[in-house]
């Protein structure tokens, strides 16, 4: 009797654990991976301020796994979201910086150009009055 129990208790604690999965991976999971990737190929790295935003969501993508490890899903999803939205602010301060720098480059090239119209329309009234001068010279 005790080795017949023993068996059906063996075999119930096996189909228990051939039962059990671990939880699946949240989908928040690969939303912060594939944010962190796309701050990276856009060159968060190079940029200071993305830099530290990037390296908030590498760590909080960190802390998730481990929580993950632990059984705690809300508390991984919570930092999940969080290391998605931080890589993806990583990656508009990068797309910022570059069209702050286009911008400027803009401006020089425009006061470039304004200052060689003004330059041009100088040396037009500098002619026009030397001209005028002759004229005026030849009475």
């Amino acid at each position: 009797m005790l080795a017949r129990t023993a068996l059906v208790i063996a075999c119930l604690e096996l189909a228990g654990c051939a039962a059990f999965r671990p939880p699946a991976s949240p989908p928040e999971l690969a939303r912060a991976r594939a944010a962190i990737r796309a701050a990276e190929r856009e060159g968060a790295s190079a940029d200071r301020r993305a830099a530290m935003h990037l390296a908030l969501a590498r760590s909080e993508l960190a802390q998730a796994r481990r929580r993950l490890s632990v059984g705690d899903q809300e508390g991984a999803r919570w930092l999940l979201r969080r290391a998605e939205v931080d890589a993806e602010l990583s990656t508009l301060l990068v797309r910022e910086a570059g069209l702050r720098d286009a911008a400027s480059r803009t401006l020089d090239q425009a006061s470039a150009l304004a200052e060689g119209k003004k330059a041009s329309a100088l040396a037009e009234r500098k002619k026009a009055s030397a001209l005028v001068e002759g004229k005026k010279g030849k009475k």
